[in-house]
């Protein structure tokens, strides 16, 4: 009975992904996005499971099954979502985020105007130990990306 009752809620919540997908979906296709980026999301999390995969983490899954979300997915596109000629590929916003992630990432740096009262991370030039300018910081060099980081020095 202790088991019962959890699965119960794990359906109830599954039916709210589904729901969610669905209305996803349909908000994806009215914004003027291809929807099949959809499907293609979900493909691209289903390479990752199947690189890890894990039995028992399924069987107790909030979600349903990546398969299935791809297969709905793809059917109510189908049978409900008429074809564009033409679909939104990105938008001004899209690539604000999209340069930010990457910034995050440190695959490049994005130009933005630097605010004055925003602090910044300054580094010695010449400095093969990758130290901060900054006396009250310690750092150390990373294996392979030379950023500095930063550790707590004990008093």
């Amino acid at each position: 009975m202790s088991l019962a009752i959890p699965l119960g809620f794990l359906q109830f919540s599954q039916g709210f992904e589904k729901e969610a997908d669905y209305l996803g979906l349909q908000y994806m296709y009215k914004a003027g996005y291809d929807p099949t980026a959809f499907v293609d999301f979900f493909e691209k999390i289903q390479t990752l499971e199947k690189k890890k995969p894990g039995t028992m983490s399924k069987v107790f899954s909030s979600h349903p099954p990546t398969d299935t979300r791809i297969k709905v997915a793809q059917d109510e596109i189908q049978k409900i979502l008429v074809a564009k000629p033409e679909y939104v590929l990105n938008t001004s916003e899209f690539n604000d985020v999209k340069a930010r992630v990457e910034m995050l990432h440190n695959r490049r740096k994005v130009s933005t105007p630097t605010d004055p009262t925003r602090p910044q991370l300054r580094r010695a030039t010449g400095s093969s130990t990758g130290t901060d300018t900054n006396p009250d910081a310690t750092t150390t060099p990373s294996d392979s990306d030379d950023r500095p980081t930063l550790k707590r020095r004990d008093n």
